[in-house]
């Protein structure tokens, strides 16, 4: 495998603060689009709500009698969906804090959950093969949306929510119609199992992060394939676009955070600090902040000093 691509010398993103969050690892990471909490699944069973300005602690949400993988907000803020290592799948209000569904119907562990950009619906991966769709006003099944041979655990879905995405265990990519599951489309080219997934806020380009410590970047629209870089040098655990979509953000368990610039797809930093292998980086909606979460239960926020993208 080719050497890595070196950063400038001078860094351009800072850590400004750290919180010891969580009694075991962080597998997830989430900011509501107001930049009003930082949300955090780990493997202490938690979802915590942490102040974005300040970092204290707002709330803990107990509610998974196991690891809690997954989580993700709806696009209203109105909503946080949890997936969990016991196969269940918790709704909560936000601001309150109360559960209002337990979604059961996974036989196996629950490895990716995402909101439909209208926020009528959750999508839910799990370790069971299968890629479910549920009602967020009802809290019941739909259907189930892909059916797989092997583990599913990642996905992704595009803004105009026409197109679902899947990462399995087997280093395939699918791509489905996310009201019928019809495949449209199933590409490979990483060497490992994928892990990660993110589209771009443009819906023009589909990211993808694997075992095989490789980003690749794919055409959405026709799954063309255009390019691959050798990222990090351990598995990429995390991709996260920008909300501007100028730049990458690409988490590792080698416990760096890397930065590339979407145009010229050209690494500007590498982020160190964390002691163990970083599972989750996300932008704020500012595009200037970045939050990340890693092995030890640690949360760091990261700053950007300036660039010129």
């Amino acid at each position: 495998m080719n050497s890595l691509p070196q950063p400038p010398s001078r860094h351009l993103w800072h850590c400004t603060q750290t919180i010891n969050a969580h009694d075991s690892w962080i597998r997830s990471i989430a900011i509501d689009s107001q930049a009003r909490y930082v949300i955090s699944g780990s493997g202490d069973r938690s979802v915590k709500l942490w102040h974005f300005n300040n970092g204290q602690l707002h709330q803990t949400l107990e509610g998974h009698d196991s690891w809690v993988r997954a989580l993700a907000i709806s696009p209203d803020d109105g909503f946080i969906v949890s997936g969990g290592n016991d196969s269940s799948v918790c709704l909560w209000q936000l601001e309150s804090g109360k559960q209002v569904a337990m979604l059961k119907g996974h036989t196996d562990s629950i490895r990716a959950v995402v909101f439909s950009p209208d926020g009528q619906w959750i999508y839910t991966g799990s370790q069971d093969k299968t890629v479910r769709r549920w009602a967020v006003a009802t809290g019941t099944l739909q259907n189930t949306v892909i059916t797989h041979q092997h583990w599913i655990r990642a996905l992704a879905i595009s803004p105009d929510g026409q197109t679902l995405v899947a990462g399995t265990q087997d280093r395939e990519i699918t791509i489905c119609d996310p009201a019928t599951g019809q495949v449209r489309r199933r590409q490979t080219h990483h060497t490992g199992e994928v892990v990660c997934l993110a589209i771009s806020p443009d819906g023009e380009l589909l990211v993808s992060g694997g075992a095989d410590r490789q980003i690749i970047f794919w055409r959405l629209r026709d799954g063309k394939l255009m390019g691959a870089l050798n990222a990090h040098s351990d598995s990429v655990n995390s991709v996260s676009f920008s909300a501007d979509g100028k730049l990458l953000a690409t988490a590792s368990r080698d416990r760096t955070i890397r930065i590339w610039n979407m145009t010229t797809r050209k690494l500007l930093d590498v982020l160190v600090g964390h002691e163990s292998g970083v599972w989750s980086a996300i932008f704020a909606t500012d595009s200037r902040t970045l939050i990340s979460g890693d092995w030890s239960g640690q949360i760091r926020r990261w700053t950007l000093n300036s660039l010129n993208r």
